[in-house]
């Protein structure tokens, strides 16, 4: 009897949680049975404004990323389980923190920072709170901004597909920005 019930909750448990209304801000990169990635931005008020590819120094290069816009103070979070590879401070991308994921074989890259809360070699988890959103580095005559970019390996991807279900996207807004030793901002 006991085991009947606990298959029959279990089975209650299953088929409800598939039917839940998503959240906000959650993106569709999975591993077994819950979400690897959250949005890198708390809250409901972020505008991604430059998307990856825009045109950069006169169309001399590209963005490497993608800028989530907020207010400056706005709490930044930990995309996924992982570990704070690198914490800098850049010309060009201000106050930085790079994320090793655990399990999923890419790095995130947080630029512009106005705070970091975290040091290098610490182990975070998925929607801890690592820095906040600024805009330091060459963003310092720009809205407050998070510069997000991920890196497979030593190539930069598209960061969207990992940020799926966020704010609006908006068109990108011209730029000046120049080339990052390491980081692209």
């Amino acid at each position: 009897m006991k085991r009947t019930s606990l298959l029959l909750l279990t089975a209650l448990v299953a088929f409800s949680s598939a039917f839940a209304a998503p959240r906000k801000h959650k993106t569709s990169v999975r591993t077994g049975r819950t979400a690897a990635v959250v949005f890198p931005v708390a809250g409901k008020k972020s505008i991604i404004r430059d998307k990856w590819g825009a045109s950069r120094d006169g169309g001399i290069r590209r963005h490497k990323g993608i800028d989530i816009h907020a207010r400056k103070g706005t709490p930044v979070v930990a995309l996924t389980d992982g570990r704070i590879v690198e914490r800098a401070q850049m010309p060009i991308g201000g106050k930085t923190l790079w994320l090793k994921s655990a399990h999923q074989g890419w790095t995130a890259y947080y630029a512009h920072l106005d705070k970091q809360y975290v040091r290098e070699g610490q182990w975070v988890h998925k929607g801890q709170v690592i820095g906040t959103v600024g805009n330091t580095g060459n963003a310092r005559t720009t809205p407050s901004h998070l510069h997000f970019g991920v890196t497979k390996g030593s190539h930069w991807v598209n960061p969207l597909p990992y940020v799926k279900g966020a704010p609006k996207v908006l068109a990108a807004a011209p730029s000046s920005k120049k080339k990052s030793k390491r980081g692209q901002a």
